[in-house]
């Protein structure tokens, strides 16, 4: 009866485990920066390029060398829009440059942009790119975190082997 009891508690737990290492690695990939990308767009031959690098919530992340005065929207919908989970209020913009402007010509060293605002106002509000821009889209923030929904699922797999367990041991000492 023991063993039993000792068998279904262990598969629990290693079933908790392996769900976890599993998190563990979706957790890894949240900015789209494991596969090496690297796109070019000319409109026409000779064409000045400069490179901007666009990582985060993003379906095609990667290294794109682009037009200058290209627009952020532009950019986007070139690299195949974002993911379903990207947070557009809070779009982070650095440069490798000592300084970059922003819309209204203050300096800054990056920059927070919210494009669903940009796109309610109009293409006067629309970010130009510039340079050695490098663009993270954060994913948006979820309601409860990856930790403590794994928490959660430890302690709700634990609990209902312990139970099972108890309901095994009521079974056969009857």
């Amino acid at each position: 009866m023991r063993k039993i009891i000792t068998v279904v508690i262990l598969l629990s737990i290693i079933n908790t485990y392996s769900f976890a290492a599993q998190n563990e690695l979706v957790k890894n990939s949240k900015y789209n920066i494991n596969s090496a990308s690297e796109y070019v767009f000319e409109s026409y031959p000779n064409q000045d390029l400069i490179p901007i690098r666009l990582i985060g919530a993003i379906k095609n992340a990667g290294l794109y060398h682009i037009p200058s005065n290209m627009k952020l929207i532009t950019l986007l919908a070139l690299a195949g829009g974002t993911t379903t989970e990207a947070d557009l209020e809070n779009i982070l913009i650095g440069n490798d440059q000592p300084s970059i402007l922003n819309v209204t010509n203050n300096e800054k060293k990056s920059l927070n942009i919210n494009l669903e605002q940009s796109l309610k106002d109009g293409s006067k509000s629309d970010y130009t790119l510039v340079s050695n821009d490098i663009i993270l889209i954060k994913n948006k923030t979820p309601l409860i975190s990856n930790d403590t929904f794994r928490m959660v699922t430890i302690f709700s797999v634990i609990l209902t082997s312990l139970l099972t367990a108890l309901v095994i041991k009521d079974k056969y000492s009857k």
